[in-house]
């Protein structure tokens, strides 16, 4: 009975085996083979056109993602030739072709190399340097990066196959696995000393690279692609599919890590941020603004920040700690930064009457303004704990004799200016500590001070202190990025400098344990070293 069912499904099998034969070479009977062999061995071709191409996408490739502008980067994925020759070794593995296999690596090799040189090289001289979205988001494949490239190969085999839509879906796989903009990164992180970023670059260009070739390589073996086509032929097609399912599974592997691993932490902070929200919005009395979650020592830390009309008791806090602790199984400590806000939107009338225009004798004004400079010294000291770890440098007010607020200046020791937000909240605790509407403007002034170093070419004491401000920063969870520049200097004063920004960098990394890659090199300029905080444009 067993042996009849086997049989019965045996002969099922072969039954479909061949009907989809039998469709194939109906199919295929249209493609141009020879056609197709002539076009992708031409694509391998290391002319002087190619070169230029290549350099120059390149460098489309690498101001786009220096300038975060995303139709630049398009355009030199469109510009760039080096999508031929990899569907050409795709090709040669389909065929067991050893002479298009050895000229499509040569060629691919050389793009590569070219491509990292031209983008090092370009970084190094180009007075922008800070780490945009666009190149952060090139860092980090995962899994589905890989799925897109096989998608798209498989797509783009068969417009060369049967040229059907050929132009849009070229131009659509050229697009959708972006070859060039990896490579540039990889330049980018060369030149700036980010070998994490090189590395996360290259991971993405290969993945791309071994998807489309393993799916192009499907593709043109199914419509009947065989070795017979061409002159040297020496590995069987089970071999070569083995040596490519290898390559497939093995690059796999950091990419399910790193989608395994982003998936966590999307599930872990929207945990987080819906226990806050139970606890923390409530109507017309506070709402959650911000959170950012990190671990240290075994310990979740999370940071938050909400808008209140009164301060949160602590035991309610406790209360929340406990409840993180019990829900994601972690110890968890809670950093909430309470923003005290008016409930409602803010009375544009005074809060009190601005002083009239009167005969008033000099001391009985002179009184009311030191008092009012009082209040606005206590409100100044206030709001810096809204702002923490950023520090209050001056707060000043300037008076007028006509019935106009007092126009107050708030000097804040911060690298990038404040935002509309930030300076309505700022106006609005001024405003409800002196007790009448003011007009405000915030300067800034630079964060931290010329890093200096003692003699063993380390940062000295009090540089060492200035810059315990940016540990504050880390694990508050702020998104920023560190930006360092060096002086101006002579060629022969290079090596000096080089070691001053390599002990500064180690640093930043090895002592206040900043991510590497939160650390990013800016153009020369001036006669100090300095180091400047700016916001992460996510």
């Amino acid at each position: 009975m067993t042996e009849e069912r086997n049989s019965s499904h045996s002969a099922i099998w072969k039954h479909l085996t061949t009907l989809f034969s039998r469709y194939l070479d109906e199919k295929t009977e249209d493609i141009r083979h020879h056609d197709v062999i002539s076009d992708l061995a031409g694509r391998t071709e290391l002319s002087g056109n190619y070169l230029s191409s290549i350099i120059l996408a390149n460098l489309i490739a690498l101001l786009g993602l220096l300038t975060n502008s995303v139709a630049v980067v398009i355009g030199a994925m469109l510009i760039s030739p080096l999508m031929g020759p990899i569907f050409s070794l795709g090709l040669a593995f389909a065929m067991g072709d050893l002479v298009l296999s050895r000229r499509a690596v040569r060629n691919i090799a050389l793009s590569i190399l070219i491509t990292v040189f031209v983008a090092a090289l370009f970084t190094l001289i180009s007075p922008l340097k800070g780490a945009t979205h666009e190149i952060l988001a090139r860092t980090r494949p995962n899994i589905y990066d890989l799925l897109i490239a096989v998608f798209a190969g498989t797509a783009g085999a068969l417009a060369l196959c049967t040229r059907k839509n050929y132009l849009f879906t070229t131009t659509g796989v050229a697009v959708a696995t972006a070859v060039i903009p990896p490579l540039s990164v990889v330049g980018y992180g060369v030149g700036t000393w980010q070998l994490g970023m090189a590395v996360g670059g290259f991971l993405l260009f290969f993945t791309n690279l071994v998807a489309i070739v393993i799916s192009s390589n499907v593709v043109f073996y199914i419509l009947r692609f065989r070795g017979s086509m061409v002159e040297e032929s020496r590995y069987p097609a089970r071999r070569r599919f083995q040596i490519l399912g290898s390559v497939l599974v093995i690059i796999s592997i950091p990419l399910v890590v790193t989608l395994v691993t982003d998936i966590r932490k999307v599930n872990l902070t929207s945990r987080v941020e819906n226990i806050l929200k139970s606890h923390l919005d409530r109507q017309k009395h506070s709402r959650l603004t911000n959170v950012s979650i990190s671990r240290e020592n075994g310990k979740l830390l999370v940071a938050a920040s909400i808008n209140t009309v009164k301060y949160v008791d602590s035991e309610i806090l406790k209360d929340i700690e406990k409840e993180l602790t019990a829900q994601i199984g972690t110890p968890a400590t809670l950093d909430l930064e309470q923003v005290v806000v008016r409930s409602g939107a803010v009375d544009p009338a005074p809060l009190r009457a601005v002083l009239p225009v009167v005969a008033q004798l000099p001391e009985t004004l002179a009184t009311l303004r030191e008092k009012t400079m009082v209040r606005l010294n206590d409100g100044c000291r206030d709001i810096e704990s809204y702002i923490k770890p950023y520090k209050i440098k001056g707060c000043t007010a300037t008076f007028s004799d006509q019935n106009e607020p007092i126009v107050v200046t708030v000097t804040v020791a911060r690298d990038y200016p404040f935002s509309q937000e930030e300076q309505s909240w700022l106006k609005v605790a001024l405003e409800k500590k002196l007790g009448e509407s003011l007009a405000l403007e915030v300067d800034t002034v630079p964060l931290l001070p010329p890093i200096t170093f003692g003699s063993d070419g380390k940062p000295d004491e009090a540089s060492r202190k200035a810059l315990a401000i940016l540990k504050e920063l880390s694990e508050k969870g702020l998104e920023q990025y560190i930006v360092i520049t060096a002086p101006r200097t002579t060629r022969n004063n290079g090596a000096l400098k080089k070691r001053d920004l390599d002990s500064l960098k180690d640093y930043l990394v090895n002592g206040l344990n900043i991510p590497s890659i939160s650390i990013t090199r800016g153009p020369d300029h001036g006669a100090d070293l300095r180091v400047t905080v700016e916001p992460d444009q996510k």
